[in-house]
């Protein structure tokens, strides 16, 4: 019998071979997944780079014909909308097929569009400028859709590992949850590190006259990206789906009918609830990603202020990694915090603190933009907030609050939001900056935090315990100690 079989007929799962019990290889799974996630989104950044530099030294616009690669005017935003769009479809799809055919399926499915997409950006490109940045955009298409998928996927996961443990109370599984979905997400930080740091390895072992040319280093930035994509494949391919969804899938087999997770919800006596629930994840979310992304098309002027102009492919690599690294103390704190506040606090206060930040960089520069100093100190705090709670508690809510039924789908849904929010924030906050000011926008930043607040106060449930079912009960554990109450 195959593995599906197996569980349909209900043999024990343990007897199956060659099949492990999820826990701490799922964990890992999601946080490898996660580190894929970023590398595969930034990867494009830097190579796109190295493709209209020459010799170390970036081409400005004005020059857009000197490079050795030189961008048609018509894909330097394609190239970026393409990613985004794959990664919307990538959440949507890949979310429902977590709920129809199993966490572990899916995220083979979605990780096989990575790896094809990454090695397809890394060899498929040749000929004509037109020609190469047409593979790519294509090739980065398929890599959105993948790394899209990864995100409800991965949460799921984590989450889902964490419910194992006989012994435990439901507090304890809550928390374990929590922390292992909020620890599962840290790893997109050094993942959106790391192509820079790639970067810096190849222009380390680059010279002018070095038969290691850009042709090959684009190529190798690209390519690396299958590689942790692989890995996960691999140390999915003999995991068996958690207890809890296995469960689940019995459970929907015995009635005989065809599962649609979105019928499912909709007849579930709780609809309303997790309707209320899916706007209030959703929203967030995509107002999240309109600060976030709003605040990345900025930070280049910020560090301009700081360490200066530069057209070196060093100082660029080495600039985003410093900005980078900035959220990872907020990303810690957050995850810490998510033990002693859970996700609707965290939420909360991390929208009123980014809203304070906002404000008070758009008071500085209304009054003397020239006050580096200060601006830098601002920035790295308004950094910190935007990294600690809801860059944290958006990815972590979903996959806790939601049944086991529609948790991959509800989770996709609220990420493709999310994602829509960052092309909104990607394609609106430059051209308001054109029209107005940058202090303007910063106040327009601290807008949305405090329309984030508000959404999360109505649309959040107070507490993380799955609508409609709550967690298993240890002995002697009291309903007030469950904590099941919603807004």
């Amino acid at each position: 019998m195959t593995y599906d079989e197996n569980t349909a007929s209900g043999l024990d799962e343990e007897s199956i071979p060659g099949f492990s019990q999820p826990g701490k290889k799922s964990t890992l799974v999601g946080k490898i997944g996660n580190f894929s996630v970023q590398y595969n989104l930034g990867a494009a950044s830097i190579a796109v780079v190295y493709l209209t530099s020459s010799d170390d030294s970036v081409i400005g616009s004005s020059e857009s014909g000197s490079g050795d690669y030189p961008e048609p005017q018509w894909a330097k935003l394609t190239l970026l909308g393409a990613v985004f769009a794959g990664a919307v479809i990538g959440m949507l799809i890949m979310g429902y097929l977590g709920d129809l055919i199993g966490r572990r399926r899916a995220m083979q499915t979605t990780l096989s569009f990575v790896v094809f997409g990454a090695l397809g950006a890394a060899f498929g490109p040749w000929g004509s400028a037109n020609s190469i940045y047409a593979v790519l955009i294509a090739m980065r298409l398929l890599v959105g859709v993948g790394v899209g998928g990864i995100y409800p996927l991965s949460a799921v996961s984590s989450a889902e590992a964490a419910h194992d443990d006989d012994d435990a109370t439901s507090t304890d599984l809550r928390e374990q949850a929590a922390s292992r979905v909020g620890w599962s997400f840290f790893w997109q930080v050094p993942g959106s590190m790391s192509p820079y740091i790639v970067s810096l390895l190849l222009m380390a072992g680059h010279s002018a006259n070095s038969s290691f040319s850009v042709d090959s280093q684009f190529r190798i930035i690209f390519g690396l990206g299958a590689i942790p994509a692989a890995l996960v494949m691999f140390l999915t391919s003999k995991e068996r789906d958690s207890p809890e969804f296995i469960a689940a899938q019995k459970a929907r087999q015995q009635q005989d009918t065809t599962f649609n997770p979105w019928e499912w919800a909709r007849a579930h006596p709780q609809w309303p609830e997790l309707r209320k629930a899916l706007i209030g994840t959703a929203g967030t979310w995509f107002v999240y990603d309109i600060s976030f992304y709003g605040t990345a098309i900025f930070t280049p002027t910020i560090l301009k202020s700081i360490f200066g102009d530069s057209d070196s492919l060093v100082d660029i690599s080495w600039q985003s990694i410093v900005s980078t690294a900035f959220g990872v103390p907020g990303c810690i704190c957050g995850i810490w915090y998510l033990k002693k506040g859970g996700c609707f606090k965290l939420n909360l206060y991390g929208f009123l603190l980014m809203a304070v930040c906002f404000a008070l960089l758009a008071t500085v520069y209304s009054i003397n933009e020239d006050l580096h100093a200060l601006i830098f100190i601002l920035f790295l705090i308004l950094n910190f907030a935007i990294n600690n709670g809801p860059s944290v508690a958006t990815f972590v809510v979903p996959a806790l609050i939601f049944p086991t039924e529609v948790r991959s789908s509800f989770h996709g849904v609220s990420a493709a939001c999310a994602k829509l929010g960052a092309v909104t924030g990607t394609f609106m906050y430059a051209p308001l900056s054109d029209a107005t000011s940058f202090a303007f926008v910063m106040w327009v930043q601290a807008g949305f935090s405090l329309l984030g607040a508000v959404v999360t106060y109505f649309f959040i449930p107070r507490t993380d315990v799955v609508i409609g079912e709550g967690y298993k009960l240890a002995d002697g554990e009291s309903d007030d100690e469950r904590g099941v109450q919603n807004n």
